[in-house]
């Protein structure tokens, strides 16, 4: 193999280990203001039970999208609970005021409000 070739096939490899894929799109029909000022869309299932995220993790072999399912029988205080399937540990608790907590392992990981998406 030349020099050229190997270069190329260095270059290659480099371009491809390091290029990090777009997160896939969603049709966000609701939006998280979270307390570091970031503002999140995610979508709302027609009946409620389930919060589709985009997930920007860059974590290697992560999923896409983060789907939270809503705990039928964990309401409280006009609050519900909503939890990751593949990631039990994982919470969401939304309340009719607006406010939003994220839980990881019983740790409060963000805080933000629901906000009116921008259409």
């Amino acid at each position: 193999m030349t020099k050229l070739g190997i270069v190329t096939a260095i270059s290659v490899l480099l371009v491809a280990g390091c290029s990090v894929g777009e997160p896939v799109r969603i049709a966000a029909n609701g939006m998280v203001k979270w307390s570091d000022g970031r503002t999140e869309g995610m979508h709302v299932s027609q009946t409620g039970s389930s919060l589709t995220f985009a997930n920007y993790s860059n974590e290697v072999g992560a999923p896409r999208l983060v789907i939270f399912a809503r705990i039928d029988s964990a309401r409280n205080d006009n609050c519900e609970y909503f939890y990751v399937e593949t990631a039990v540990k994982k919470r969401l608790k939304i309340c009719e005021t607006g406010e939003v907590t994220l839980f990881n392992h019983g740790k409060v990981v963000n805080v933000g409000h629901m906000v009116k998406p921008k259409y």
